[in-house]
C-alpha cells in the first residue's frame, strides 16, 4: 500500500487505543472473536501509520533489505538503485556488530546465575548452593549457544534493526514437543511484522505480529486438524501449497481480554492467540505466564511508543551526502569524458566526433579557422575543483559513522603513542559514554531474555527438581538445594542474573578500578601499621575482583571448602610448631648431656653445671 505522510491520521498520544465497537455475548462465536482480537490489531495499526512513511526511507538508505512499508517489493528485486553512498549501510552493520559483541559475545562470557541477597550469606556462599547456581548458568549457556535455539542469528537480525528503525524484539518460544531438538527458540521480530502499545510501567505488554505464511508452513506448524477447511483443501489439493496466506499472532494481557472478550487459557495472565486472517480462523489459544516477546527501543520520545533511532538522527547527513556523491560521480564523468566544443565551420568526416581512445577524425577547415590559432574541436570545461567536495564528502561520511558510534565502538586508532594506563583510561571513557545505550538493552530486553530462558528450562526440569518431588527419588536426579527449594516454594525471588560482558564489566570499570586502588594503598600501610589490613574483607574483595574482571565465578571456593582449607592449613601449622619444640627440647637434652659428659671428665661438680645452665636458660 501507498503512505502519504500529509493525509496520515494523526496520533494522539492521550487517545484510548483500544476502541471497543463490537459486542458480543457471554459464549461467542469464532467468527465473533476473531473479529474482537482484529478490531485492535486494526487500531494499533492505525497508530503505527504514521511512522510507516519514515520506516520506508529508514529501510531505502540504511536497511536495504527491507523497504516494504509503503511499497510492495518482489523477491529478488535490485534494492540500492538510489543508494550513490553506502556508509549509512556499513555504519550501521558495525554498529550491529559492536553492540552484538559488547552485550552478548557469547552466554558464558555475558551472564551467569547467582543466589539472592534474601539469602543468609553463609547459605548463599555454601558450596551446594553455588555449584548449583553454577551448573544451572552452565546448562543455560549450551541451550542458548545451540546453533539450532537461533539466539545469535536473532541478535543479529536485532541489533541491524535496532540502529535502523529503533525497534524491534527477540520472540523466545517454547517448544513443548518431546521429541523437539532443543527445548527452545529465539525468533527475531522486526518493526515491519509488529503492531505495539505499552503498559503502565513503559514496557510493551502488547504485541500483535504478522506473519505471510504458505499453506504448507501453516500445516507444518499448526497441524492439519487445526488449519481452516480453506487451507486443509489447499493442502491436500498439492498445486496450491506455496499459495499464501497472512496470519496474526495477538500477545496481550489477559485483563484486556476479560474487558472485551476472553480467550485462551484462562488461567494464564498472558493470553496468545493465532488467527488466519481471510478466513477469521482461530489456529490456536493459549497462555503464558509472562510476556514471551520482548520489544526494546533504542531511544524513546515521551507519549510514543515506538523507538528512534541513530539512523533517523543521521538521516538528513545520509540524504546530504548521496546526493553529493550522486553529483561528484556526474563531474568525475564529465571529467574523465568531456562534452566536446565544435566550430560551425569545421566539417568532419560524415559528421560523426569519435572520442574512442586512439580514434582519428578526419576534419576539414576553411575561413577564419584557418588563419588562426582556433582548434576546431576542444573540451567544453564544465566541471570545477574537486577537492572541496570529497572533502565535505568525507565531513559528512564522519558524521554519519559518529552518528552510528562507530567512534565509540571500534576505534582502532593506533596513531598516537600512549602508556598502557592512558590507553586503559581511554577505553574507559569511550566505554562509559556508550552506558546509556548499555543500560538500555540490558533493562528492555537481555535481563527478561535471560529469565524467561530460566522460567522455561526449570519447567522443563532441566534445571533440577525439587527435593521432595517423585522425580528427586529416581536415581542421579538432580536435586536443587534445599534452601533455594524453600525460596521457590515461598514465591520469593530464587535467583539472581549477574551481567559480565564486556558491556557490563565496562559500566563498573571504576568499581574494580576502585578496588585495586584500594588494596594497594591499604598494603603499603600495613608496613607502617599492620593492624590496618583487618579493615579489608579479603574474600569479599577477591570474589569482587573475580567478578569484576569477567573471570568465570566457578575459580572461587565456597565458603565452606574455604573454611575447611583454612583449618587444615591452621593444624599444619599447629603440627609443624609442636615438631620444632620437640626439636628444639631434643637438641636442649642432647646439649646438655654432651655438656656433663664433658663436665664428668674434667672433674667438675655436675650439680653446679646444672645450676649455671638453669641460670643462663632463666636469663635468656
Amino acid at each position: 500500500m501507498s503512505v502519504d505522510p500529509h493525509v496520515d491520521p494523526v496520533y494522539d498520544p492521550f487517545a484510548m487505543p483500544l476502541q471497543v465497537t463490537t459486542k458480543i455475548g457471554p459464549n461467542p462465536t469464532m467468527e465473533e472473536r476473531c473479529n474482537k482480537v482484529m478490531e485492535r490489531h486494526r487500531s494499533l495499526k492505525a497508530m503505527k501509520a504514521p511512522w510507516l512513511y519514515t520506516y520506508q526511507l529508514l529501510g531505502e538508505f540504511i536497511m536495504t533489505r527491507k523497504q516494504d512499508f509503503t511499497i510492495h517489493i518482489t523477491p529478488g528485486m535490485f534494492l540500492t538503485g538510489k543508494i550513490f553512498d553506502s556508509t549509512a549501510p556499513m555504519a550501521n552493520h558495525r554498529l550491529a556488530s559492536g553492540l552484538l559483541g559488547a552485550l552478548w559475545p557469547n552466554s558464558q562470557r555475558a551472564f551467569c546465575i547467582h543466589a539472592p541477597q534474601s539469602m543468609p550469606k553463609e547459605v548463599r556462599e555454601s558450596s551446594d548452593v553455588k555449584d548449583y547456581f553454577e551448573r544451572c548458568s552452565h546448562v543455560m549457556s549450551e541451550v542458548m549457544d545451540d546453533p539450532k535455539s537461533g539466539l545469535m542469528l536473532a541478535l543479529e537480525e536485532y541489533f541491524y534493526d535496532q540502529g535502523a528503525f529503533g525497534v524491534s524484539g527477540i520472540y523466545v518460544k517454547e517448544n513443548e514437543s518431546v521429541n523437539a531438538e532443543v527445548p527452545l527458540q529465539y525468533v527475531a521480530v522486526d518493526a515491519k511484522k509488529i503492531t505495539i502499545a505499552e503498559g503502565p510501567d513503559g514496557f510493551v505488554d502488547t504485541c500483535y505480529i504478522e506473519r505471510e505464511m504458505t499453506f504448507r508452513q501453516v500445516v507444518q506448524e499448526y497441524g492439519l486438524a487445526s488449519v481452516s477447511q480453506y487451507i486443509r483443501d489447499g493442502f491436500i489439493d498439492g498445486n496450491r501449497q506455496e499459495e499464501k496466506v497472512m496470519v496474526v499472532h495477538a500477545i496481550e494481557p489477559r485483563a484486556d481480554r476479560q474487558i472485551i472478550g476472553g480467550f485462551g487459557n484462562a488461567n494464564l495472565p498472558i493470553a496468545s492467540i493465532h488467527i488466519e486472517v481471510n478466513q477469521n480462523h482461530i489456529l490456536r489459544e493459549s497462555g503464558y505466564k509472562k510476556m514471551p516477546v520482548f520489544i526494546t527501543r533504542f531511544w524513546k520520545t515521551m507519549n510514543e511508543v515506538y523507538g528512534r533511532s541513530p539512523g533517523m538522527e543521521a538521516m538528513p547527513d545520509i540524504l546530504e551526502v548521496n546526493e553529493m556523491r550522486e553529483a561528484s560521480i556526474v563531474a568525475v564523468e564529465k571529467l574523465l569524458n568531456p562534452p566536446l566544443l565544435v566550430l560551425s565551420d569545421g566539417s568532419l568526416g560524415g559528421q560523426v566526433i569519435n572520442t574512442s581512445a586512439g580514434a582519428i577524425s578526419v576534419h576539414n577547415v576553411s575561413g577564419r579557422i584557418a588563419n588562426s590559432n582556433q582548434k576546431p574541436i576542444e573540451p567544453l570545461v564544465t566541471v570545477g575543483e574537486m577537492k572541496d567536495t570529497y572533502l565535505e564528502i568525507e565531513r559528512l561520511q564522519q558524521i554519519i559513522k559518529d552518528n552510528f558510534f562507530n567512534d565509540l565502538l571500534t576505534d582502532l586508532n593506533n596513531t598516537s603513542r600512549m602508556t598502557l594506563g592512558e590507553a586503559n583510561i581511554r577505553n574507559q571513557l569511550r566505554g562509559q559514554s556508550l552506558n546509556t545505550i548499555y543500560a538500555r538493552q540490558i533493562g528492555e530486553l537481555f535481563s527478561r531474555l535471560v529469565e524467561r530462558t530460566f522460567d522455561i528450562l526449570f519447567k522443563q526440569k532441566k534445571l533440577g527438581v525439587l527435593p521432595n518431588s517423585p522425580e528427586a527419588r529416581q536415581r542421579g536426579a538432580w536435586i536443587i538445594p534445599q534452601a533455594v527449594a524453600q525460596l521457590m516454594a515461598s514465591g520469593q525471588e530464587a535467583y539472581k542474573i549477574r551481567f559480565v560482558s564486556p558491556a557490563a564489566r565496562t559500566m563498573r570499570s571504576e568499581e574494580l578500578t576502585g578496588i585495586q586502588q584500594s588494596l594497594t594503598a591499604v598494603a603499603n600501610l600495613a608496613g607502617v601499621v599492620p593492624d590496618i589490613m583487618d579493615n579489608i574483607d579479603t574474600d569479599e574483595a577477591a570474589r569482587l575482583i573475580v567478578e569484576l574482571t569477567g573471570a568465570p565465578m566457578s575459580i572461587i571456593h565456597g565458603n565452606d571448602v574455604i573454611d575447611a582449607l583454612r583449618k587444615n592449613k591452621a593444624a599444619v601449622q599447629q603440627q609443624q610448631a609442636s615438631l620444632a619444640q620437640q626439636e628444639q627440647s631434643s637438641l636442649i637434652a642432647k646439649h646438655t648431656g654432651q655438656a656433663a659428659e664433658a663436665a664428668v671428665k674434667a672433674g667438675l661438680p655436675i650439680q653446679e653445671l646444672f645450676g649455671n645452665q638453669q641460670q643462663n636458660a632463666q636469663v635468656a
